[in-house]
């Protein structure tokens, strides 16, 4: 969806250029925040003045907040720099927002620099433009955000960050419907300089999962409240190339289905996105873990739902009594709830919450949502470490989380 001159509609703006850098831009927040998301892994948060709000889906892989811009009509919610008074176009002139330092030639004839998945291009007219990968790409704007914590004791807390940078969408490959529907954007979980976190100056988050079935409405903790540390197992992140440096990465040197080793003796490396629902592996583990799973439970019927591996089970089989997966990370084992390995597609079959990686994903492990039911994992991006803890995680926050 482009729009028809988004470059003229940005130039009949009067507004100033925004011109602080990120270091300079001025928050109201608490020191710890809860920030609640729904099942379906998005988030609710306010922009402009007057305020609008939108969903966003939770993304710790891509590194800036973006949202459907143009066009603006009634049949799409997007996010509309005319109705704002606070929005501002973000200028090349501003090089602690768009630093350019090469003359690439590209399709807009512009300057242009790429940072990790994230390309800022300066325009002929002078405007920074973004390319997220296949997502997203348009215009990088700011105006003011807003979120509201829902948790009981802190209901009136408010984190306000005046010139939010993120961006205005002119052609986004990923669709509301692509998400489950109602969902207008992305919004960044990494530790990019443009991501949320960053943005709100906050070094650590955290999140403890349980299964949808228990409730809808989950809830990330960011800063002082942020579970870490204590008696959770810490894990250190891989230093990764620039183009993963900024997404959270561990070793992992093996893997096991029930008391089966496969992989003992090749180290791997997976991501952990809570932004990604299912688990997915590179091609010939998950072949292995499939033969494995196949030859554990025994004579069945498998099949495919969507991507999903299912399987004919006797009525009634409990869930916690099938193979249990472990991956090995670096002194620590981590055990896959089976409530989020394992869904019930009917009384006499189940599915298994793991998908083949693509070679469009670049044939990578992912630990995704489904992966992380039943845990509190910690986040401490300057540290980068991880920290996990398992749990009832709805049990702890009934009791005061």
């Amino acid at each position: 969806m482009v729009s028809s001159n988004p470059l003229l509609v940005l130039l009949l703006f009067t507004l100033l250029y925004h011109n602080s850098s990120l270091e300079d831009l001025l928050s109201d927040q608490p020191n710890g925040f809860y920030l609640p998301f729904e099942s379906n892994l998005y988030v609710e948060i306010t922009i402009g003045s007057p305020t609008k709000t939108f969903n966003l889906k939770l993304d710790s892989s891509t590194h800036l907040t973006f949202l459907e811009c143009d066009p603006c009509d009634d049949n799409h919610k997007c996010y509309d720099r005319k109705s704002s008074n606070t929005f501002s176009p973000i200028s090349c002139n501003n090089s602690s927002l768009c630093p350019l330092s090469s003359n690439t030639t590209n399709p807009y004839n512009a300057t242009t620099r790429t940072e990790t998945s994230l390309s800022l291009l300066c325009t002929p007219s002078n405007f920074c433009r973004y390319d997220v990968s296949s997502f997203s790409a348009g215009y990088l704007v700011s105006d003011t955000l807003q979120l509201t914590s829902s948790i009981t004791d802190q209901e009136n807390s408010l984190s306000v960050v005046h010139g939010f940078v993120f961006g205005c969408g002119t052609s986004n490959g990923v669709l509301p419907e692509d998400d489950g529907g109602g969902v207008d954007g992305r919004v960044s979980l990494t530790a990019h300089r443009f991501s949320l976190l960053s943005q709100l100056r906050v070094t650590r988050f955290s999140h403890c999962l349980w299964p949808s079935s228990a409730g809808s409405r989950n809830y990330l903790r960011l800063g002082s409240v942020a579970a870490y540390g204590g008696d959770m197992m810490l894990v250190p992140m891989l230093n990764m190339t620039e183009s993963n440096s900024y997404s959270y990465h561990l070793a992992i040197f093996g893997i096991s289905l029930g008391q089966q080793r496969l992989r003992g003796n090749e180290t791997s490396t997976i991501t952990i996105d809570i932004g990604t629902y299912y688990t997915s592996l590179e091609t010939s583990l998950y072949e292995e873990l499939k033969e494995e799973l196949m030859t554990q439970i025994g004579p069945t019927v498998a099949y495919k739902v969507n991507e999903l591996m299912c399987f004919t089970t006797e009525v009634g089989v409990e869930i916690d009594s099938l193979p249990k997966l472990t991956l090995h990370f670096q002194g620590f084992n981590y055990t896959v709830s089976n409530r989020g390995l394992y869904l019930r597609d009917s009384p006499s079959s189940l599915c298994i919450a793991l998908v083949r990686s693509s070679v469009e994903e670049g044939e990578r492990n992912v630990l995704g949502a489904s992966g992380l039911i039943d845990y509190a994992v910690g986040y401490e991006t300057s540290e980068r470490m991880l920290a996990f803890q398992q749990k009832d995680c709805l049990v702890d926050f009934v009791d005061g989380m």
